[in-house]
């Protein structure tokens, strides 16, 4: 729970805020329960920049965080904590004295939490290919991962949710081949698109109607049995076919999922 402490830290100021209350002192009331509702703010910004920077720091090929929210929160916390120490002590600090301790509170963030990564990760990533477009490609591929996820939640069949649950763990060793050789996504773009869109297709339709009847049809059963097993099969040949590069056989194999796929409807 990295960060915890940003919220635990400046509660002193919300029982300070309270008893200036009780005690009918505005000014006092005002000053600590707006410093508090700050540094909460601070808080709550800091987190998500600590969750963004994990997200980074785990994949070979990242994004930059395009706002510096972990700046961004210490740049309220020492702005909070100056404004604290000039308007809060009875005239104890000047402007300048205040604005040092805030300074100095930003330098105690930034060398104990750190500042946001600026650099875009882009290991592998060979000419023609971008670190936008692998990232596009892989955040567009997680979202069909999810939804196939999502639908076979709903999906009562065990047999059928072990199935899917083997798709989607061969789908993310796919994206987790492309990450590590970005070269591959030429390869696995046709691939990723049409697997995962007919995989998300066929399954959320099949969860759809489990839900709106009581008993599935034979031949609806049929059906989604032969589409997983065809796309079990094919998915497992083509990540090894992948990571041979053999983009004759991907191609060839591909074409041919993606004509059963149409034949069931799901395009």
């Amino acid at each position: 729970m990295r960060g915890i402490m940003l919220y635990i830290l400046p509660f002193p100021l919300l029982i300070a805020a309270i008893s200036a209350l009780l005690d009918g002192e505005i000014y006092g009331t005002l000053l600590a329960g707006g410093a508090f509702a700050a540094y909460m703010v601070a808080a709550t910004i800091a987190r998500h920049g600590f969750r963004l920077e994990r997200d980074y720091q785990r994949r070979k090929i990242a994004r930059a965080p395009r706002t510096p929210f972990k700046t961004v929160a210490a740049l309220f916390i020492s702005l909070t904590t100056g404004v604290l120490a000039w308007l809060g002590t009875g005239g104890d600090y000047g402007l300048l004295s205040a604005a040092l301790i805030g300074a100095t509170n930003f330098l105690g963030f930034a060398l104990y939490y750190g500042l946001d990564p600026r650099r875009d990760k882009a290991a592998g990533i060979s000419i023609g290919v971008t670190v936008d477009e692998v990232m596009e490609a892989l955040d567009a591929a997680e979202i069909r991962i999810e939804a196939i996820d999502q639908a076979r939640q709903a999906i009562k069949n065990k047999d059928y949710n072990a199935r899917l649950n083997r798709i989607t763990h061969k789908a993310r060793e796919i994206l987790e081949t492309i990450e590590a050789n970005p070269t591959r996504l030429s390869s696995a773009r046709k691939f990723l698109k049409v697997y995962l869109d007919g995989a998300s297709k066929v399954t959320e339709s099949y969860a759809r109607s489990q839900n709106a009847q009581q008993a599935m049809p034979a031949a609806l059963e049929t059906d989604f049995n032969r589409v997983l097993d065809s796309i079990e099969q094919t998915f497992n040949e083509q990540h090894t076919k992948l990571l041979e590069n053999n983009t004759f056989d991907l191609d060839v194999q591909i074409s041919v999922l993606e004509q059963q796929l149409k034949r069931e409807k799901v395009f």
